[in-house]
């Protein structure tokens, strides 16, 4: 049977989730051949290729993405969130400002940003940016609150 670029991305997402990530992997790459300018595929590729210790697969294939279609919401998340696990504060910052300039409500970047922003030393910054967080989503507040206060805990 012949698979479409969707039905294949989402057998590579559950065999993700049942963490078989070389037929993820696998199931992904057939999907690109079909649609190479996929941006969520290739964004999932490259979260695939950051869960499996590929760090520099994982950035080739976000900066693919930047280069076809930089304006796609889930990149700077994906591709931020890459970078601070890889200890490199000030690029992932970088990432996750222009994710901001595209999606300023987005609240897992500012989430990210706070944590940057804390690990970077910059704590007034990192609280500001909680409480703009907080000011977003009023449902979640008494959440966030706890999680602002964790992430900022020993802000002067």
């Amino acid at each position: 049977m012949t698979y479409n670029s969707d039905q294949l991305f989402q057998m590579a997402t559950t065999e993700a989730c049942k963490k078989n990530y070389p037929r993820a992997i696998s199931l992904t790459k057939q999907a690109l051949v079909k649609s190479p300018d996929y941006g969520d595929i290739r964004i999932f590729l490259g979260r695939l290729y950051t869960w499996t210790d590929k760090p520099d697969s994982a950035r080739t294939e976000f900066s693919r993405v930047i280069r076809v279609s930089p304006d796609n919401k889930d990149l700077y998340l994906a591709y931020g969130s890459l970078e601070y696990w890889e200890s490199r504060p000030d690029t992932a910052l970088i990432l996750a400002n222009k994710g901001l300039s595209i999606n300023p409500r987005s609240e897992d970047l500012l989430l990210l940003k706070a944590r940057l922003l804390r690990d970077l030393k910059q704590l007034k910054k990192a609280s500001a940016t909680m409480n703009q967080l907080l000011l977003i989503n009023p449902k979640q507040n008494s959440f966030m609150r706890q999680r602002s206060e964790k992430l900022l805990a020993n802000v002067p």
